[in-house]
């Protein structure tokens, strides 16, 4: 017997070298993402940048999430189902959740978090609109949520999938909103399918390794490294020498060029992203310390804006005709066009009839060609984010065309912490350009322009103040019938378009890239390949 297992351990060990050793650890996936912006916040209760969001759906799970197909699955929740009177939702937890830490996760805790931002909604001032018409939200055990509402909520499986579960030792005992708000949660603790590790709020530089235990299954990349560049043409550089392995988003300008380089795949998605002029709308009256210039207040000012800004040449020469030209704040791409408003007729590039439209309004050019009406004056600062090259040059353009109208633009390139300092409950601004990345519901980007939302903390940078619009957005709140709500979304929009708190420019397509030498099974759909459901298929190539 012994001599067997003598040869028997022998065999094993030749077995052993040829295949290189027990226990040899297979070489750690690292997934690298370069993007042109960062995170403002790792604290949910007070984020505004896209990154943040990203970061959050990648570390925190939801009730329900959006699949990539558009309809809605659960997250945590393994079904779930509601009342006959629409009032009462519950949800069934799916089995062995746990937090990143090692803890379990609890029906209660859940609960805690969602019933801590209907009781706090100013301090969770970028949540709580999720949790409008909330009524209750209890555990029954540890494996049921129950929300109960005022009324029946048209889109709540939408809803769900932004209320993130964090975990609530982390949150509690803030005593006022600003506490909350000022809060860095440098260690966020979830549940979702990655693990945050650190975030270099200097350089940009946030590091995810891979939750092993998420509840629907490990992550095949083992980390995720995303890096913030200074300079979009050094991002792309990046891309094409290896020194990173993914685009968030390719700049049209060089969209052309990645896609011809080696070893990389460039997409090209329909997008509800748009990009705007952003017009200082609020009240001097309510908010008399806000800077606007006055003569925005004249309907006849953001008419001759809209009629000089050429809207096909930013597509064209902006975004290499990767885009389309805007009108409504709802692009056709959201909800498969359902939504859009397919009634608005855009008002048309002529700076002619802009001339023609601020004569009569009385505006007349001074000796420096600027034009004035008694102590008002044309002239306009012209501000955007720092982050993209793509502002500046649509700045440029328009402050072309303006001068051609009489008017004049300041361009002024600043950081995207000072434009939200200077904007939501503000106005310490004339004109802005930014951009918005609206969710899958329309929900969100309506609520941007109610007047609720323009404080500080608030979505609102323009400052827009309409009591139609505003009862508007309740209503659709509550129309479980679509295409009721439909009816009631097109109205706001057309509300929006003439009164011009926005002119929207351009929806442009979500193009992005990634190495295909490196990764494959990335999910190209307007989630976008960095979402947790493509990261959670996508794979090192073997």
């Amino acid at each position: 017997m012994k001599q067997k297992l003598f040869y028997a351990l022998v065999l094993m060990v030749m077995l052993v070298t040829a295949c290189g050793g027990i226990g040899k650890p297979a070489e750690a996936v690292t997934l690298r993402i370069g993007w042109s912006g960062k995170p403002d916040t790792l604290n949910p209760a007070y984020a505004f940048v896209g990154e943040s969001y990203t970061i959050f759906h990648l570390i925190y799970s939801t009730l329900t999430k959006q699949a990539v197909d558009g309809n809605y699955v659960g997250s945590l929740a393994k079904d779930w189902s509601v009342s006959e009177d629409g009032l009462t939702w519950t949800y069934h937890l799916k089995d062995g959740i746990k937090w990143n830490n090692g803890e379990p996760f609890t029906a209660d805790q859940l609960a805690w978090d969602i019933n801590a931002i209907m009781k706090d909604p100013e301090g969770w001032a970028t949540l709580s609109n999720y949790t409008a018409g909330f009524a209750e939200v209890t555990a029954p055990d540890a494996n049921t949520v129950v929300i109960t509402t005022e009324y029946p909520i048209a889109n709540m499986d939408y809803r769900t999938s932004y209320l993130y579960t964090f975990y609530p030792p982390d949150f509690e005992g803030f005593t006022t909103a600003e506490d909350l708000q000022n809060y860095g949660n440098d260690a966020p603790v979830g549940t979702g399918p990655f693990m945050f590790k650190s975030f270099d709020k200097d350089t940009g530089v946030v590091i995810l390794d891979a939750n092993k235990e998420y509840v629907d299954g490990a992550p095949k990349i083992d980390s995720l490294i995303f890096q913030t560049f200074d300079n979009t043409d050094a991002m792309v550089q990046a891309l094409k020498v290896g020194d990173i392995d993914m685009l968030q988003s390719v700049p049209a300008s060089a969209y052309e060029t990645v896609t011809g380089f080696e070893n990389v795949k460039a997409t090209a998605t329909d997008n509800y992203y748009f990009y705007e002029l952003i017009i200082n709308t609020v009240d001097s009256s309510v908010y008399p310390t806000q800077t606007g210039n006055p003569a925005l207040a004249d309907p006849a000012v953001r008419l001759a804006m809209a009629h000089s800004t050429n809207k096909q040449d930013i597509v064209d020469i902006v975004f290499q005709k990767l885009a389309k030209p805007g009108v409504s704040i709802i692009a056709p791409a959201l909800g498969g066009g359902f939504w859009n408003n397919p009634n608005l007729k855009d008002i048309a590039f002529d700076i002619a009839e802009a001339n023609r439209v601020l004569d009569e309004a009385g505006y007349l050019p001074g000796s420096d060609g600027v034009r004035e009406k008694g102590d008002l004056r044309l002239e306009f600062r012209l501000q955007f984010p720092s982050t993209l090259a793509t502002y500046a040059r649509i700045a440029d353009m328009m402050a072309d065309w303006f001068q051609q109208a009489g008017m004049k633009a300041i361009p002024e390139s600043m950081d995207e912490d000072s434009l939200v300092a200077a904007t939501t409950g503000v106005g310490d601004y004339d004109l802005i350009l930014w951009s918005w990345w609206p969710d899958p519901d329309p929900d969100f980007i309506l609520s941007v322009l109610t007047t609720d939302q323009f404080l500080p903390g608030g979505w609102s940078d323009c400052g827009y103040h309409n009591p139609e619009y505003d009862q508007l957005y309740l209503d659709q709140q509550k129309l479980v019938d679509r295409n009721a709500r439909q009816q009631v979304i097109w109205k706001m929009q057309e509300l929006i378009f003439n009164n011009m708190p926005y002119i929207v420019l351009a929806y442009d397509d979500m193009l992005q890239a990634y190495r295909s030498d490196r990764f494959t099974g990335f999910i190209e759909s307007p989630l976008g390949i960095e979402s947790a459901e493509s990261l959670l298929n996508a794979e090192a190539v073997k």
